[in-house]
């Protein structure tokens, strides 16, 4: 047998005239590509159908064919659209047209009668996209942000924390991480004072007062400090600003200075040159106390004033104190805001089960710093992140309304909730996603005006 391969001559008609092979079919893959061009030249306004007619471009013959053609006359106005609405209005409206649009074609609505569906599906996407916004609550930019930081540091956040609405139970998406969360947060800020624990309570609060006394206690004991006139002019000025702010009100700075450091010299500085360490103790102790019931301009002036004492403390201090006395400060200051909290607060500032309110916490650290609460040790990190996390009484619910909570606390359903969340719409939003509702009606003008000529032809 040979191995050569025999060539066949082409067919011939009878007459002998040599005849062309049949032209290929085209490829599933170029019928869809046609399909789309056929589409994107279609939803040139007005006029797209006659173009589409007059480029030769074939009308799609199967329903995969027929729904790329749909899909890609609604997508320009889709993309048009987007950036005003953020995306997700825009897509919703995109899939609701090109669907009941598609549809409609299916069980056979005349073709000059399609666009209507689609403008009703059109229409329909919209309204979804604005019920989204209106019960997952709308993104706004720095509590975003804040969860994005809240969710790097190890707390357990979802959508809710970007929106205004905030998380469903308060502290968290479901009561497990609301629960979780608050005590993630009370560790941490207890932590800063000294002392970390999950419950906070009177026990707490008394034990770890003793032993920050007895940390400065030790690091005081048996010193003499020293205040430069630069200095004493400062502390001067503070007690000045108070008695202007604050009348007869005032003379607490006064009184606790002179009482505690106080220059013995008749008419001489308001301050001492030189005083025990252990005075200067008590004055910080004083005007600390003072501060639990100051607020606004009152609090501020003597918040500066604890500053300004805490600081005269450090520059007597050097070396391996100084670094020790650094972060005693930190922690008194932190454990004066949590101490304060129970007192002020009650179970609004701290839980029954001794969980720090970071809601609270936040505000009372605000209160203390006269406005400043970045001065306070408790906020970066921590306190900052009381926009978001906000203790709430998670109440007993029947067992149906349990279950579907729980239905709606999934990770499938707060996954969905993430990405279906808008963003603030900017102006003209609303003027953009009619106009992409409204788009298919060029496509009804257009198949009402050509199809009579159709018919005569």
């Amino acid at each position: 047998m040979s191995d050569e391969i025999e060539l066949l001559p082409p067919p011939k008609s009878a007459d002998g005239v040599e005849l062309l092979a049949p032209p290929k079919a085209p490829s599933g893959l170029e019928r869809g590509a046609k399909a789309a061009a056929r589409g994107f030249v279609e939803a040139v306004p007005f006029t797209g159908e006659k173009l589409a007619e007059q480029a030769g471009l074939p009308k799609p013959t199967t329903f995969g064919e027929r729904l790329t053609r749909r899909a890609a006359r609604n997508l320009p106005y889709a993309l048009g659209s987007a950036p005003f609405t953020g995306g997700i209005p825009s897509t919703l409206g995109f899939v609701g047209a090109t669907g009941l649009g598609q549809l409609a074609e299916e069980v056979g609505v005349p073709e000059e009668y399609q666009p209507l569906a689609e403008i009703v599906g059109g229409g329909v996407g919209q309204g979804t996209a604005d019920v989204l916004g209106r019960t997952l609550g709308y993104v706004q930019k720095p509590l975003a942000a804040l969860a994005k930081k809240a969710k790097n540091l190890g707390y357990e956040i979802d959508y809710g924390a970007k929106a205004t609405q905030g998380m469903k139970y308060g502290s968290g998406g479901t009561p497990q991480s609301a629960i979780r969360n608050l005590d993630k947060f009370t560790e941490e800020a207890t932590a800063r004072a000294g002392r970390p624990t999950n419950n906070v309570n009177a026990a707490w609060v008394e034990q770890t007062q003793a032993e920050l006394g007895n940390e400065v206690g030790q690091l005081f004991a048996g010193k003499t400090f020293t205040s430069k006139p630069g200095f004493q002019q400062k502390i001067q000025d503070i007690v000045n600003e108070a008695e202007s702010i604050f009348g007869q009100q005032g003379n607490t700075a006064r009184t606790i200075i002179q009482k505690n450091i106080g220059g013995q010299r008749a008419g001489g500085e308001l301050l001492s040159p030189q005083f025990k360490a252990e005075d200067l103790r008590g004055a910080i102790t004083q005007v600390n106390s003072a501060l639990s019931g100051a607020k606004g301009p009152q609090a501020k002036v003597l918040h500066d004033l604890k500053d300004a004492l805490e600081e005269l403390a450090r520059k007597n201090l050097s070396g391996k104190e100084a670094i020790q006395y650094d972060a005693w400060r930190k922690k008194y200051n932190s454990w004066s805001a949590i101490s304060d909290l129970i007192q002020l607060e009650g179970e609004t500032g701290i839980t029954a089960s001794g969980q720090v309110n970071p809601e609270k916490l936040l505000d009372e650290i605000t209160r203390r710093t006269g406005g400043r609460a970045a001065a306070n040790p408790l906020y970066k990190d921590l306190g900052e992140l009381g926009d978001i996390l906000k203790s709430q009484v998670i109440k007993p619910t029947g067992g149906l309304s349990a279950a579907l909570a729980s239905a709606t606390e999934n990770p499938l359903s707060k996954g969905l909730g993430t990405i279906m969340q808008r963003s603030v719409p900017m102006r003209g939003a609303g003027l953009a996603a009619t106009a992409q509702t409204l788009a298919p009606a060029q496509q009804y003008l257009q198949a009402n005006t050509l199809l009579p000529a159709k018919r005569q032809n």
